[in-house]
């Protein structure tokens, strides 16, 4: 029993999901791949969790599954059932994973986004899993096989948000940024959370010339940040996740977020 990411290294910091597993592989009949995430209550210091040597602190990480397939077709790089079919299957093993507080399945509903019906309870469904803090909903084909690649038959749908921010420093860059902006420093609060966080993606390379060149002008200055979702970090603080910059939102020194 062995757990990977989707790039193939392996994940060893989630023994308490591992040892479940391993203590009721025998209800499964035969060798599967079960297809999920890890989440946690802070995407961050989970980050912080999966390639750890010591101290580990991960006992809140729980897998969320969505799929499954045998071994044999996963090592032959498609599934024999259509989505539909395997998450049916999937839910077959539910009550294995029913209380076990580490383990659950991702529900799914089915909508036709043909009719004006379907395409309403696909936008209230994304919005409700918003409201209760997941990134967004992933879209699929409920026939198409599984493959082991990238495919359109699965569509990550979720929102963003944008944030005004204050620029309270400027650090260059390296590489091929050395000499130019490598990221803004940004400082500020929304929906009453105190927010810190380095904007470094979302520059052309002109914007990283000239913001460089001027760079003791547009510290505070306020600009528009385009982010995934908003973090907590260990101290309190809130960061973004996937932090870029969008715009200026004014020039005016100082002025009011």
């Amino acid at each position: 029993m062995t757990q990977y990411t989707r790039n193939g290294k392996v994940l060893e910091n989630f023994n308490h999901i591992t040892d479940y597993l391993l203590d009721n592989i025998d209800n499964f009949g035969r060798s599967y791949v079960l297809d999920g995430e890890i989440v946690s209550r802070s995407f961050q210091d989970l980050m912080k969790q999966v390639h750890r040597k010591d101290d580990v602190q991960a006992q809140d990480a729980r897998l969320c599954l969505f799929d499954i397939l045998p071994l044999v077709e996963f090592k032959a790089g498609q599934s024999v059932m259509g989505q539909k079919r395997r998450h049916e299957f999937l839910n077959n093993f539910a009550n294995i994973f029913a209380d076990t507080g580490c383990i659950e399945i991702i529900p799914q509903i089915e909508v036709n986004l043909d009719e004006f019906l379907g395409e309403i309870e696909y936008k209230d469904y994304n919005k409700k899993m918003v409201s209760e803090g997941f990134e967004g909903i992933m879209i699929k084909d409920p026939n198409a096989k599984y493959e082991c690649k990238r495919s359109t038959s699965w569509l990550k749908q979720k929102p963003f948000i944008e944030v005004s921010l204050e620029i309270v420093d400027v650090e260059e860059g390296t590489g091929r940024n050395e000499g130019r902006l490598g990221a803004v420093i940004c400082e500020g609060v929304d929906d009453g959370k105190e927010i810190k966080v380095n904007v470094g993606s979302g520059f052309t390379d002109s914007d990283r010339r000239n913001y460089w060149d001027s760079r003791d002008d547009i510290l505070g200055q306020v600009i528009e940040v385009r982010a995934d979702a908003i973090t907590q970090n260990q101290d309190g603080t809130y960061s973004l996740r996937f932090p870029r910059f969008l715009r200026f939102r004014g020039f005016i020194k100082g002025e009011k977020i």
